[in-house]
């Protein structure tokens, strides 16, 4: 049976050594950057470290194998937005209160980027890292290798066995979508982001279920994806809206993505109804009718926390898990005297 406590032995230098078939000590000499070792030699040792992912302790002189840094990690692709941002503060307030300090990287969603990352926070001898994943199996496969307790956060990766906590963006959605159909809403409109990745696949198929659990199949020029800017959000809403036959009601997926559509709502004076995944701190000035999802950020991050110390601990023995937590809705009225005069 997994277990979540359960990690593989980082490699040695003399994991390595065995690989490139030299003693520990030419290993040692590339490492530190000598030239006393020939470029055969070298080279042996390089391809080594990077089969093995080996990682050379930055703070193995003043942390002991076996005592704690007191540290925790934090991997995330952005943090523009005012999601991300939130999570971050309260990452680091829980580890606070746990007497550690968290260290935060930006993987920008890039694979080179995320495989250095993983290493330099191993490096540091983090006591755990707690990793929103950006493509899927590639962090835990380099984190797993480092030896690193890990919890996944927002997003379930592709893959991989480990602890995981995220909301259930897919019976949001699902409950946005019913809520639109049972309001008189037949030409529901979807603009989101990347929906090849979690969690947008998650409430790209929700939409999609609700709407053929409805007995209809979604009309291809009520549907634009792969959004990452609000700029080609309001395009995307602006050309639907001037349709021959527009939507009554527009589905987003995230904060930037929703300030977008609303921006091409208000250039076109439309009157439709708008619902979006995520919640922004404007959203009373919408102008039209608003329903977001509420996802209660404090409770994601204590059961992250949880499961983290407990891997850190070793105190539960048990498979690893995938918790989806529940969200709520908040629904915002029109705020009609924002909304453009009619041409």
């Amino acid at each position: 049976m997994s277990s979540r406590n359960v990690q593989r032995k980082p490699p040695t230098i003399r994991d390595v050594a065995a690989l490139a078939g030299v003693s520990m000590s030419t290993v040692s000499r590339v490492l530190n950057g000598s030239a006393a070792v020939s470029g055969d030699a070298a080279e042996r040792v390089r391809r080594a470290v990077d089969q093995l992912d080996f990682v050379l302790s930055a703070s193995a002189r003043t942390v002991r194998p076996g005592v704690r840094s007191m540290t925790w990690g934090l991997l995330v692709d952005a943090v523009e937005s005012h999601y991300f941002s939130t999570l971050i503060a309260e990452l680091d307030r829980a580890a606070q209160e746990h007497g550690s300090t968290l260290l935060v990287s930006v993987t920008q969603k890039e694979w080179v980027r995320e495989k250095h990352l993983i290493k330099e926070m191993s490096s540091r001898r983090v006591d755990g890292l707690f990793v929103v994943p950006a493509n899927g199996d590639v962090l835990g496969e380099r984190a797993r290798m480092s030896g690193v307790p890990i919890v996944y956060v927002d997003r379930i990766p592709s893959g991989v066995v480990a602890d995981v906590v995220t909301f259930d963006y897919y019976r949001a959605m699902a409950e946005l979508v019913e809520g639109l159909w049972a309001r008189g809403h037949r030409r529901i409109a979807f603009i989101g982001g990347e929906v090849d990745t979690d969690p947008g696949s998650r409430r790209f198929a929700a939409w999609n279920d609700i709407l053929s659990r409805h007995g209809t199949t979604a009309d291809p020029g009520l549907v634009s994806v792969g959004h990452l800017v609000a700029d080609t959000a309001t395009e995307a809403a602006v050309t639907m809206l001037r349709s021959d036959q527009p939507p009554t009601a527009v589905v987003t997926t995230t904060g930037l993505l929703l300030l977008g559509v609303l921006h091409g709502i208000v250039l076109e004076g439309a009157d439709v109804e708008v619902v979006c995944s995520e919640e922004i701190d404007a959203a009373f000035l919408s102008p039209v009718p608003l329903t977001l999802v509420a996802a209660d950020l404090g409770l994601l991050v204590s059961n992250a926390v949880e499961l983290l110390t407990a891997q850190i601990d070793k105190s539960s023995d048990g498979p690893p898990e995938t918790r989806l937590l529940p969200t709520g809705q908040i629904h915002y009225d029109a705020v009609t005297s924002l909304r453009a005069s009619p041409q």
